[in-house]
């Protein structure tokens, strides 16, 4: 098998390539789109290439049988209706941390940013975690991925500031809030929005406006503008906290060797995951020696993804 297509199908972006299978997976052509602007799936395989026949699609939401919707747009899937319309006679669904998940192997060392050295435990456990539009995690036991939808679990507090962000978010989403409610690319515009309205911190109505105006890279901008901007600063100080909170306790599920954080925004806030992430990381009543062994490092490689449902598409894994 010389080639095979990739889709990494995600709530913001909609990213294929085609990729050349060897030792390991290489992408060879990639073209990536806005989700809102996708209608359907089959006229973007088609468009893109018509020389593979293997594809594998890593989809951000749970996959039922055949058929899958995105958790957070309105684009859906159907492997039937896919198999007769395209040229792809093997098409593999999964989930797009299940992608994620078996791209890390193919990585090389400068894909990754360390953030803690640890030891490791005598385990094969690793854990990949990430926020985009929604809050993704994947579970990496013996080489084999385990998907699950941990940002859809309840968000924890620890004091009044947590609690009247919360109390915020209760009011916008009528119920229950979610880890993936706080970090998330909506997440992080819900906290600078809380503390627009909460803090008594100077709003730049410019610096403003240019946020509220980027439809895609909201968290890189709100990085950018940190050093000069008090709101945009605090507003990632807490999506941090969270953020480091939830792998925290997930790494703490399963007792994980090596956590990686993936994804465009953990890229794009490396400065602030650098200097805040491992202190509310190693933050425990009982376990912080124990956490001091996990290996935790970002990985800058955002084809990550794209590399996994290579290396599924192409028999690798």
């Amino acid at each position: 098998m010389d080639c095979v297509l990739g889709l990494d199908v995600g709530g913001t972006n909609l990213r294929i390539a085609q990729i050349k299978i060897k030792k390991k997976p290489v992408i060879v052509k990639q073209v990536n789109y806005l989700t809102k602007d996708v209608k359907n799936i089959i006229n973007i395989i088609n468009k893109f290439d018509k020389k593979c026949d293997a594809a594998c699609i890593g989809f951000a939401g749970p996959i039922v049988g055949n058929k899958a919707a995105l958790t957070n747009a309105e684009l859906k899937i159907d492997l039937s209706e896919l198999k007769k319309k395209t040229n792809l006679k093997d098409i593999t669904l999964i989930n797009d941390f299940h992608a994620v998940g078996y791209g890390v192997p193919f990585l090389e060392k400068k894909d990754f940013l360390v953030l803690n050295k640890g030891t490791g435990f005598n385990n094969k456990v690793q854990m990949v975690v990430g926020p985009g539009t929604g809050l993704g995690k994947a579970y990496i036991i013996n080489n084999k991925v385990y998907p699950c939808e941990g940002g859809l679990t309840v968000v924890g507090i620890e004091d009044i500031e947590d609690y009247a962000l919360l109390d915020y978010l209760k009011g916008k989403y009528k119920g229950q809030v979610y880890y993936e409610d706080i970090i998330s690319g909506r997440g992080l515009i819900d906290i600078y929005d809380h503390l627009e309205i909460k803090s008594n911190l100077e709003v730049n109505l410019k610096i403003r406006k240019l946020i509220k105006a980027e439809p895609v890279n909201k968290a890189k901008l709100i990085t950018k503008y940190s050093k000069e901007d008090k709101l945009c600063d605090m507003t990632l100080r807490i999506f941090t906290k969270f953020y480091a909170r939830f792998v925290r306790d997930s790494a703490l599920n399963l007792i994980s060797s090596k956590v990686y954080l993936v994804g465009g925004i953990s890229e794009a806030i490396k400065p602030y995951l650098k200097k805040f992430f491992i202190k509310e990381f190693l933050k425990h009543r009982k376990y912080t020696a124990l956490l001091k062994k996990v290996n935790l490092s970002v990985i800058i490689n955002t084809d990550v993804g794209l590399i996994g449902t290579g290396a599924v598409a192409g028999k690798l894994v």
